[in-house]
């Protein structure tokens, strides 16, 4: 059978086995047609809390904080967050309280910082306006002055948090919800994070034991919740999280680059073949403009224990597959997009956390792919890092990985000097990086996969080397690949196709 799907920033038409399972995204989910009007009413009845208007007076200290760019991919052409921010503001003012009484923090935890502009694409002109740029900061984890110690959980576990979360009266976080991982506590506590507190469940011995996108059978999800009681017991936190659907592509690109329901097997678009015979850097910067079409389909607004289990019942309305039985290898077109890469480029770290780390682990129950079995991923596995935003990505690449591709090894030998180099602390704080510790955690998100997969075969390489230091094998086509798994697997071995973008949620029964 043929099908469409994504090979870096190309979409290439493949042939695969008929015999082949797809498992493709459910339909999207009408959106709201008036969100700003659905976010006042949430506003004004919230979940398990009183009114936001009710929660403060003329002179109350007010932090409003909100996810970073990183997520949805791609990026919004019209950001939710800057949307719901606008009316936030406008509820505030009503109630009298004056815009220096307010600041934004945008909750990079250890990403990158946001320039300027980048944070008035995703607020709005209209919130830029009103409050930029003098009272739109990006938090910084590595600011001694600006972090607060709140105590342990009661796992022992430290929590330590921006001090804006207990020295405003209410911190409002605003969020969108794309993975059953993202809202609830994770937002102040990852976003609004330090290192030393966000180490104790970023690591291998968290990630090991299940996917994060199973909040009812993960320990991570249970971490968040008593690491977010110590929160609770000495701040005033009142959200809004609002949940988008699977649009990924606006009505004037879909036909062109739409992978699933009428464009899983429709043939390549003539401009789509033009573009693949472009130069590489104009490719990237083409696919670097892409804006989604993402919709807003329910927005809760109240305390984070009332309103997350409300924002993850619509996220699984949408999000939600099943399929029967695991598979014995897992074919996936797997494009340029990673949350790291926003207004920045893709490097072979961040399409293997892609894979490993995000499309594997995109499961509820059982993996989709059985253990010991085969991933077959189409990717250029593009060499080269971006000087400004990567420069530990690189050290990891180029030092780390030539000694061990283990991920508890990584993080035993090289989390703390990572995470400690002033160097790269420096580069966090003053120069648009991400924290020096970061591709430790993003290579470890790939554990389960490392572990449990015999084989990951990448079709489609540049430079066959690259994929070779990741401990992947390149084959020169897609056919030698299928050849390869049979070889292993067995003749009759069972071969599922992963349909992405967007991003779904497969529960394995």
């Amino acid at each position: 059978m043929k099908r469409r799907v994504f090979s870096g920033d190309d979409l290439v038409r493949v042939s695969l086995p008929d015999e082949t399972r797809s498992i493709l995204p459910p339909e999207p989910v009408p959106g709201l047609r008036d969100y700003q009007g659905s976010v006042l009413r949430a506003l004004r009845s919230p979940l398990g809390s009183r009114p936001l208007a009710d929660l403060v007076h003329p002179g109350s200290r007010i932090t409003i904080a909100f996810d970073d760019p990183c997520l949805p991919l791609p990026p919004m052409a019209r950001d939710v967050r800057g949307r719901a921010i606008e009316v936030i503001l406008e509820e505030l003012f009503r109630a009298g309280v004056e815009k220096e009484r307010i600041r934004l923090i945008c909750a990079i935890g250890l990403h990158r910082k946001w320039t300027p502009a980048e944070l008035r694409h995703l607020l709005g002109r209209k919130v830029w306006r009103e409050m930029g740029p003098n009272r739109i900061l990006n938090h910084d984890a590595e600011d001694p002055d600006g972090i607060v110690e709140l105590g342990r959980s009661r796992g022992g576990h430290l929590v330590q948090v921006s001090r804006s979360v207990t020295e405003s009266d209410l911190v409002i976080y605003v969020n969108v919800n794309w993975t059953p991982m993202n809202g609830g506590w994770k937002s102040i506590l990852v976003g609004l994070g330090t290192f030393e507190s966000i180490r104790a469940h970023h690591n291998v011995g968290v990630l090991e034991q299940g996917t994060l996108m199973d909040p009812d059978r993960n320990h991570y999800h249970g971490m968040m919740q008593e690491m977010g009681d110590v929160v609770a017991g000495q701040a005033n936190v009142f959200t809004l999280e609002t949940v988008v659907n699977n649009r990924v592509w606006g009505p004037g690109i879909d036909r062109l680059l739409s992978v699933t329901g009428n464009g899983s097997n429709r043939p390549v678009a003539r401009p789509m073949r033009w573009a693949g015979r472009l130069p590489e850097v104009v490719r990237q910067n083409l696919a670097g403009s892409l804006r989604s079409g993402y919709e807003p389909v329910a927005v809760n607004a109240g305390r984070i224990d009332a309103v997350h289990p409300a924002t993850l019942a619509a996220l699984a309305r949408q999000q939600n597959a099943t399929a029967r039985g695991q598979t014995d290898a897992l074919f996936l077109g797997l494009p340029n997009l990673s949350p790291y890469s926003v207004y920045s480029r893709i490097n072979p770290i961040l399409a293997t956390n892609m894979a490993l780390g995000y499309v594997y682990n995109l499961y509820q129950r059982r993996p989709v792919v059985r253990d010991g079995g085969v991933m077959i991923l189409m990717n250029p596995f593009l060499p080269g890092f971006h000087p400004q935003h990567h420069p530990s990505y690189a050290e990891f690449y180029d030092r780390i990985l030539p000694q061990t591709l283990d991920p508890r090894e990584i993080e035993e030998g090289f989390e703390q000097d990572f995470a400690a180099r002033p160097e790269y602390i420096d580069r966090y704080r003053r120069q648009y990086a991400y924290h020096g510790v970061h591709p430790i955690y993003v290579w470890a998100w790939g554990c389960l996969a490392l572990k449990r997969l015999s084989k990951i075969l990448v079709v489609g390489s540049r430079e066959p080397g690259v994929v070779e230091r990741l401990g992947f094998t390149p084959v020169p086509t897609l056919e030698r690949a299928l050849s390869i798994a049979r070889e292993g697997l067995g003749k009759g071995f069972s071969l599922t196709h992963l349909a992405v973008p967007p991003i779904f949620v497969t529960e394995v029964l």
